[in-house]
């Protein structure tokens, strides 16, 4: 019963430090976005909205000059099935 117990135990401890480095890991891997005035990069009427900066990339959305305001873009897109 003795060994039982301690083979339960053993195996608890074992998956919460399992559980911990996982993570703990798992947060190395997030970098927060640092904020930053919004500001458009653009040509003459498609740009980029940047908001911040994860890292080294910049985070920010597409826009295109709609009647002298930046407005931001929506995709439309469809399934094309690869056989008739």
């Amino acid at each position: 019963m003795k060994l039982a117990f301690r083979h339960l135990l053993t195996g608890g401890v074992f998956i919460i430090a399992l559980l911990a480095a996982a993570a703990w890991g798992y947060t190395q891997g997030l970098v927060a976005t640092q904020p930053i005035e919004p500001t458009v990069l653009s040509g003459a009427d498609i740009g980029f909205r940047m908001h911040g900066r994860r890292g080294d990339a910049p985070v920010g959305e597409l826009v295109v000059r709609v009647d002298g305001q930046w407005k931001a873009v929506q995709f439309a897109y469809t399934v094309k099935r690869i056989t008739k």
